[in-house]
């Protein structure tokens, strides 16, 4: 990432996290809401000083889509979470799940360029941002802002990966690691499922499956800090769910270097499908 890019992540984390301190979405009855639920869903697990970098530090969506586009891999909007599936997210699990997951989805739309898919996805995030309790990092102009790059594809990514950046800070700073967990977790799944879903379609695949296998260490990191709430019930589920992913980088031709069969490129996809359909259930 070169210093032009780092000074305006910079700048937008700092806009971001100003206008969290300085404006308030909605009135006083939508705060209680939002406190209501951050407090059901703030547990205390005290993380060690490298786990808790390990958690922060783990990559934006961003990561995946940007990869995908070098790779010259379409933009195939069907793929995505449907945005009218944001209302049916009711436990504070689902929607900081889906907060990941429609995360990813606007990363691979901004990655792509594609303005309208990015005001529907920054919609869904801020909707569960602000019901999460993660108030004011999503700004009630946004999509005016966002119209504005006018095809400016390097100033949408940006900001959009400021937005990130600021919700990361948010949670950190308010001691919100499980929510945190949540969304790294439900990101992850997406980013891995739209890989693995424009992998069946390349002609050929094999620089997606490379960048597929190159999400190993992200996985192992994410299995780690998962570990940690392994005590909890509320994680249990989750746990599981992201276990059964492993066989993602053993079993379907990964890391070999070649290009994967249809059979091996549409089992993996299978697998990565079925984790991330019970996410967006």
């Amino acid at each position: 990432m070169n210093t032009k890019r780092n000074s305006f992540l910079s700048l937008a984390v700092a806009m971001a996290l100003s206008v969290f301190f300085l404006t308030g979405c909605g009135g006083a009855g939508d705060q209680k809401a939002n406190q209501e639920a951050a407090d059901s869903i703030n547990k205390e697990l005290s993380l060690s000083p490298e786990a808790m970098n390990l958690l922060y530090k783990m990559p934006t969506p961003f990561e995946v889509t940007m990869l995908l586009e070098k790779a010259k891999a379409g933009y195939i909007f069907d793929i995505t979470n449907p945005v009218d599936h944001v209302g049916k997210y009711l436990t504070e699990k689902s929607k900081a799940l889906n907060l990941g997951i429609y995360s990813a989805d606007l990363a691979y739309s901004a990655t792509y360029n594609q303005v309208d898919n990015t005001n529907q996805f920054l919609m869904c995030t801020s909707k569960l941002a602000d019901e999460l309790g993660i108030a004011g990092i999503y700004q009630p102009n946004l999509v005016d802002k966002v119209k504005a790059f006018d095809n400016d594809k390097d100033s949408l990514v940006n900001f959009v990966t400021g937005i990130f950046l600021a919700t990361n800070d948010f949670l950190s700073k308010n001691n919100r690691n499980q929510v945190a967990v949540y969304i790294a977790t439900g990101a992850f799944a997406e980013g891995l499922y739209l890989a693995s879903s424009l992998n069946i379609v390349a002609v050929n695949n094999q620089e997606i499956s490379n960048i597929i296998y190159n999400q190993l260490n992200n996985y192992n990191q994410l299995v780690s800090i998962l570990e940690l709430y392994k005590d909890d019930p509320a994680m249990q589920s989750l746990t599981q769910e992201m276990a059964t992913l492993k066989p993602v980088f053993t079993e379907y031709g990964l890391g070999t270097g070649t290009k994967l069969t249809p059979e091996q490129a549409n089992g993996l996809n299978d697998l990565v499908e079925s984790v991330r359909n019970a996410f967006i259930q």
